[in-house]
């Protein structure tokens, strides 16, 4: 894979720690005066209605360690696992969703480094990508308090460490020493901290014939990306943004009949395009459990001619960034004389490896 060139692409990205980003939200819910926030509670169980068609409580655990149960008009599923909503199902006697799975057994390990004095201001961070047939890549950008968030990734064999040493050398053997050579002269201020996925899931729970009223899962609870691709979170906000809208123009009774299947066939939509562009890359390693799309050598044929091409031009690239941060849909990449410049330089490759 050709090396990316530094480029401005206008595109202005924020990072920031995950500890940074909850408190800010945390912060906003707090100005507005009819939302309560109630916290180190456990929810434990959905309460379906007296007809077992929909939900009208959540019993949890309060910060005290004691039981109550809480009427609910409305009750989001965003736990992530979406095991309540799973329970409730089964409980009315109703289908669990199907599910599409990415098997990928995938790990990523984090930490924070001080930023050293002599970096230069414009040097911002990189994204290290891996080189078939190894699966380790990096991400390294600046965060609050003058630090690098560093996260090394892989899969199989290729799975970062959390021993410091077995780290730093892991840096030395990706396709570049650019982060090595960042962290080389850069101070840790954190522990080396480790995290798993066996598998991308999506619980298709838009195509279930009849759903629970006034109950909806949204974010991980319907769809669990490798997270390598940092693209769960903004499908989150995205489904959010959907829900408004919904609610918006929703009567009260509109919440019992249409609000799950409307929101379902949106939310259905905006995973479409990350999941793709998770599949196709994951499907790479040859072990990766799963279906694989069609015409899958074809695609990833021109998935790596597209990425040739976003080196060469920053114009493609821009695109590229783009896609990938969600703010344009996949289909772009169907454009005609996009798709002969690409199969042209698919072309190129073709007569390069004879």
């Amino acid at each position: 894979m050709t090396p990316f060139p530094k480029r401005n692409l206008g595109i202005r990205i924020y990072s920031m720690t995950r500890p940074l980003l909850e408190f800010t939200v945390r912060e906003r819910l707090g100005e507005y005066c009819n939302i309560e926030v109630r916290e180190r509670c456990l929810a434990q169980e959905f309460i379906p209605t007296l007809d077992r068609a929909g939900i009208a409580a959540v019993r949890f655990q309060n910060s005290k360690g004691t039981t109550e149960t809480l009427p609910a008009d409305l009750v989001i599923d965003s736990s992530g696992h979406g095991r309540l909503t799973l329970a409730l199902l089964q409980s009315i006697g109703l289908p669990v969703p199907e599910e599409t799975l990415i098997g990928v057994d995938f790990a990523y390990s984090t930490a924070l480094f001080s930023i050293p004095e002599a970096v230069r201001p414009d040097w911002m961070g990189v994204f290290t990508f891996p080189e078939y047939p190894r699966n380790n890549g990096a991400l390294l950008l600046p965060v609050e308090g003058t630090h690098w968030i560093l996260s090394l990734a892989g899969r199989y064999e290729d799975k970062p460490p959390e021993a410091w040493d077995a780290f730093l050398t892991y840096t030395r053997e990706l396709r570049t020493l650019t982060v090595y050579n960042a962290i080389g002269k850069a101070k840790r201020t954190s522990e080396i901290v480790r995290f798993g996925l066996r598998a991308s899931r999506w619980r298709h729970f838009e195509r279930l014939e009849k759903f629970p009223r006034r109950l909806l899962p949204v974010g991980d609870a319907i769809c669990r990306f490798n997270p390598i691709y940092g693209q769960g979170m903004s499908v989150a906000a995205l489904e959010a943004e959907v829900l408004t809208g919904l609610l918006t123009g929703a009567q009260s009774d509109g919440l019992d009949e249409t609000l799950a299947s409307a929101f379902f066939a949106e939310a259905g939509k905006l995973i479409d395009t990350p999941w793709s562009m998770a599949a196709i890359p994951d499907f790479i390693d040859s072990r990766t459990e799963g279906q694989r799309p069609p015409d899958f050598g074809n695609t990833i044929k021109f998935s790596a001619a597209l990425l040739r091409l976003a080196a060469q031009d920053a114009a493609v690239h821009k695109l590229f960034i783009e896609v990938q941060n969600l703010l344009k849909p996949r289909s772009v990449y169907r454009n005609p004389e996009l798709v002969e410049r690409v199969r042209a330089v698919m072309a190129e490759r073709q007569v390069a490896s004879n």
